[in-house]
């Protein structure tokens, strides 16, 4: 199980990137977040999430 934003999810081992397309996120204007440490871009294809770990996915909103 992976938590998600607070929700469990029934998933093993996959990338941050795996995870977002499996979730049917779309990538653009959003930041990542891995057990509470910032996961650069460049690395959602390298960071592993594993089953018990946490992912808060958040994004970018415009106003003011």
């Amino acid at each position: 199980m992976i938590r998600v934003n607070g929700a469990e999810h029934a998933l093993d081992a996959v990338s941050v990137q795996e995870l977002l397309g499996l979730l049917e996120i779309e990538p653009r204007g959003i930041a990542v977040a891995h057990n509470g440490e910032i996961v650069r871009r460049s690395e959602w294809a390298n960071t592993k999430v594993l089953s018990g770990d946490s992912v808060e996915i958040v994004t970018a909103a415009a106003g003011g």
